[in-house]
């Protein structure tokens, strides 16, 4: 069995929380991106259900490519998408090229997600994988609460650019992370054949998609409250 080494815990617990932090970490932010880019609040809200649709998306793009291709290209070209659009987020001028950028952000950013459970999966079993899995899901609880938090020191300290800037820092180390530590963890005799009967087969499974559907509905919830919370804090109407 194999044991957790610290440098696959570290990238690989970074890698889980891309996701919560791609849209966390900027919450604080929404007021003044709407006054600066001269767009209305809901217009400019529109970048935070962008980047939540495209992490559902990426989620159903890098599960199947990973278990055809390997684990290490889709990661890494999840990276380069989530840098790049990190840039472009950075960049822009234009409230609706922003939406668009944030949800190819969200695809990105489902890849670092999804791929750190795989990889940890194909690496480790028995207590050895729950134990990781453990650590990844404490970082998945960490993320959301600590990442407005510090989204809103950026905000103060510098502007809502500052955030897309950190966040293309930090997905280029995790990048050279990656290409440094982490192997390919999938061998060829174990990747699947076709990519649509694999989304199929688990589309196609009532009870899977029962329970994912009422799983789904608890973080939902959190979602809504916590995030519509931060961006009213932000606007000072709660304060």
């Amino acid at each position: 069995m194999a044991r957790v080494s610290l440098s696959w815990a570290l990238i690989l617990g970074l890698l889980a929380g891309i996701g919560p932090m791609c849209t966390d970490l900027y919450l604080p932010a929404l007021p003044e991106m709407s006054e600066q880019l001269a767009a209305t609040t809901t217009i400019t809200q529109l970048t935070l259900t962008a980047s939540l649709i495209g992490l559902g998306v990426g989620q159903l793009l890098f599960g199947p490519l990973s278990d055809k291709i390997g684990r290490k290209r889709p990661l890494i070209l999840s990276l380069l998408l989530f840098i790049v659009s990190s840039i472009l987020c950075a960049t822009t001028n234009n409230i609706y090229w922003l939406v668009v950028w944030r949800f190819i952000q969200g695809i990105a950013g489902a890849g670092g997600s999804v791929l750190s459970r795989s990889i940890a999966r194909d690496k480790y079993q028995g207590v050895t994988l729950t134990q990781f899995f453990a650590l990844l899901m404490t970082v998945n609880g960490l993320a959301p609460v600590l990442s407005p938090v510090l989204g809103g020191y950026i905000v103060s300290t510098f502007d809502w650019r500052t955030l897309f800037w950190v966040m293309a820092e930090i997905s280029t180390v995790l990048l050279l992370g990656c290409v440094l530590f982490i192997n390919e963890t999938l061998p060829e005799n174990k990747r699947g054949s076709s990519l649509l009967l694999t989304g199929r087969s688990v589309v196609q499974n009532r009870r899977f998609m029962r329970f994912c559907l009422i799983q789904s509905f608890m973080p939902g919830r959190l979602v809504c409250v916590y995030r519509l919370f931060v961006v009213r804090v932000a606007e000072g109407i709660w304060l």
